[in-house]
């Protein structure tokens, strides 16, 4: 697991849509796709219900999405931190 699937999970939860976060994260939605994939499979969960027009959270997808957040927060605190 990396930031970097972290920040799209976070993206998608968000948006409630692939393709709408493809957009805000300056992507393709394929590639969106195959990284939420990538991170169910690391985690052996399935996080998102694919719906005929978007995603929403499982219940461990819930789970995950307030840890996830608590840590691309903290991430963007130190990216932003003066000397």
């Amino acid at each position: 697991m990396d930031l970097k699937q972290l920040q799209y999970f976070v993206a998608c939860a968000q948006t409630g849509s692939f393709s709408d976060a493809a957009k805000v994260l300056y992507s393709t939605q394929p590639s969106v796709s195959k990284v939420i994939k990538s991170l169910e499979d690391t985690l052996g969960m399935q996080l998102f219900e694919r719906l005929p027009r978007g995603i929403r959270l499982t219940v461990q997808g819930q789970k995950v999405y307030h840890y996830a957040c608590r840590i691309t927060n903290e991430i963007d605190v130190l990216e932003n931190m003066e000397s």
